[in-house]
């Protein structure tokens, strides 16, 4: 059998209450800080996320370019032995939109017409899907290294994405470099 026994509070006088004055305050105070830090982390974190999703979607759309100039070149091989895909011209984002040209025979392009079409066609196509974009090519015997260029947003200068894919001779003597997607195409 259990006996009762009432508990009693211990009761404080006022002398020992005052050592607490402002303390509660004091932990509301540095939660908040902290908090605050946590929240100011966590947008930061989207904010990354959200450049970095860009990016991959820039470099998905010059892979699909990449891909439709390479289809392009396989379906006019002689347009490409003779080196008429060939860009190797130095990367510029102000560069404005090219007129298409025609063929001098409306009813029968030659291999180099189509070429150049190809070319303009994928230079307004780029100009249009990326900020800044342009490309270069270069044909290496039977294969052709292609690389799309385009400006990242100025908040990615501080993600370092780096040029480590860019063709030496197209970049240089840039002060803002742009982003490369580099492809290499077998004919």
């Amino acid at each position: 059998m259990s006996v009762y026994r009432p508990i009693y509070l211990k009761t404080i006088s006022r002398s020992q209450r005052t050592h607490q004055t402002g303390a509660s305050l004091l932990e509301v105070l540095i939660a908040i800080l902290i908090m605050s830090f946590g929240i100011a982390g966590v947008a930061l974190l989207m904010a990354a996320t959200i450049q970095y999703n860009k990016t991959a979607q820039y470099q998905m759309v010059g892979l699909q370019i990449a891909t439709q100039l390479a289809e392009s070149m396989r379906a006019n091989t002689d347009g490409f032995m003779a080196d008429a895909y060939a860009k190797t011209d130095t990367y510029s984002s102000t560069v404005a939109a090219l007129t298409l040209p025609s063929c001098a025979n409306t009813s029968a392009c030659t291999s180099i017409e189509i070429a150049t079409i190809d070319k303009a066609q994928v230079a307004n196509t780029l100009r249009l899907a990326l900020p800044g974009g342009d490309f270069n090519l270069q044909r290496n015997g039977n294969r052709a290294d292609i690389w799309i260029m385009w400006m990242e947003p100025k908040t990615a200068a501080s993600m370092s994405m780096g040029t480590a894919n860019c063709r030496a001779a197209a970049i240089s003597g840039l002060g803002d470099p742009p982003r490369c997607f580099y492809m290499r195409a077998a004919l």
